[in-house]
């Protein structure tokens, strides 16, 4: 366990020393032994987040079919996905809060027994009632993502924080790679195979997180000396102006990404075929999978050399511009070449997206608030996913494809036009 050890402000001095004795020619190379020691550090860090995001992965293309198959119309799908939003957003803050408290391992081991409950229930559910109860106790004990993000943020400097950021994300894509192939593969199994294996990724997490990550310390043990006093609550998120602003942005961001991954096996299933049946769960798996390749090719090719040719400003307006390309793409036909290029401007618009505003607003807030931020981010993120797959629910439900498609369309032009005005420029930063 001695590998992974701590990043405390002892640490950074002796890097600081380091870089002081080898002098400003080498300035260079002692940052890098500090970016290589951040990113060692968070190794069991992606891990755990990557097995977790399996276990999630997996029941992602599954999830529409199986409701289906319980007698869930489009609108009551919509439901199913708010009321998991519902609890996420109550328990969000309060998940964040504890883990700025008590330390993020014992929260995070918490929230993925939630998530293990949770698949196990959904497994066995012979009516929706179980199957909404299963998605109540999962989101009540959310806060996987967000604990992890504050993790990374915490691990590492401002200088490498989007690098860190990115990693964790690059694990979540790979979840999201290996989760749906695998779903495709075990659905010729059973429709519940693929929930068991998702119950069995999530106690491989619990022991991951308990085996790799070492005991963390609570906030009152500062992990840098940069750290500022903790005010009140209440100053602290009156403070955050900009991370306002670009909370603002994540809602309009959170929505409109959540309008078509709710209802997107539906419509493909309505519109498109393959083989000479329509878009199912397997169909929808490979799509997912797809979907965390390109998530992977962004967070470990992309988003660097992004960042060298355009400001986050320019990155996220041509972001959401990819996005409603994508959107309106759907809503002019169903050619399945032409299903492919949408797809993908939709899915890297998503990416850069959500990687660049989720680094920003890290940058934004001081260290020992990070779990107070992110899980106020995965709040607003719940707030946006209660109302969007009702929405996406209702048009889908009247069989209004093409205005779905539109909507989305729209929202995400707004995305852009905001983007370019509330977003800061490096200098004004």
């Amino acid at each position: 366990m001695q590998l992974y050890s701590w990043h405390r402000s002892d640490d950074h001095e002796k890097a600081n020393e380091k870089q002081r004795d080898m002098g400003s020619g080498s300035a260079t190379e002692a940052r890098a032994v500090i970016a290589g020691e951040s990113a060692l550090t968070l190794v069991p860090t992606f891990v755990v987040v990557a097995v977790d995001a399996t276990g999630m992965g997996t029941i992602l293309p599954l999830l529409p079919f199986y409701s289906q198959r319980l007698g869930a119309t489009p609108f009551l799908l919509g439901a199913l996905i708010s009321v998991y939003a519902v609890c996420q957003l109550i328990a969000g803050p309060v998940v964040g809060m504890l883990s700025d408290r008590y330390g993020r391992r014992k929260v995070l081991v918490v929230s993925q027994i939630g998530t293990l409950v949770g698949f196990v229930l959904l497994a066995v559910a012979s009516n929706l009632t179980m199957v909404f109860l299963a998605r109540i106790i999962d989101g009540l004990t959310s806060g996987n993502i967000s604990v992890a993000h504050a993790y990374a943020a915490e691990h590492s400097g401002p200088a490498t924080r989007k690098q860190a950021l990115g990693m964790t994300s690059g694990a979540i894509g790979t979840g999201l790679l290996v989760g749906p192939a695998l779903s495709s593969l075990l659905v010729h199994y059973g429709e519940t195979a693929p929930v068991w294996a998702a119950a069995a990724l999530s106690l491989i997490s619990i022991l991951a997180t308990i085996a790799l990550l070492p005991p963390d310390h609570p906030a009152s043990e500062p992990l840098y000396q940069h750290r500022v006093p903790p005010p009140t609550l209440t100053r602290s998120m009156l403070g955050m102006r900009y991370a306002w602003r670009l909370l603002g942005l994540l809602i309009v961001f959170f929505f409109v990404n959540s309008m078509f991954l709710s209802q997107i096996g539906l419509f493909l299933s309505a519109r498109f075929s393959w083989d000479g049946h329509p878009f199912g769960a397997r169909e929808l798996g490979w799509m997912f999978a797809y979907a965390g390749f390109i998530n992977m090719a962004v967070q470990s090719f992309l988003i660097t050399r992004a960042n060298l040719i355009a400001s986050d400003r320019g990155i996220v307006t041509a972001a959401f511009a990819c996005m409603g390309l994508g959107f309106a793409g759907l809503a002019a036909g169903n050619s399945i070449s032409l299903l492919a290029i949408e797809l993908t401007l939709i899915i890297v618009g998503t990416m850069f997206a959500r990687s660049t505003l989720t680094a920003e607003l890290s940058r934004s807030t001081a260290i020992n608030r990070q779990g107070m931020i992110m899980g106020l981010n995965q709040s607003l993120m719940s707030g946006a996913n209660i109302s969007a797959p009702l929405v996406s629910g209702a048009l889908i439900g009247h069989r209004l494809f093409i205005a779905w498609a539109l909507v989305m369309a729209a929202i995400a032009a707004i995305g852009a036009a905001l983007a370019g005005q509330l977003l800061d420029t490096p200098r004004t930063r």
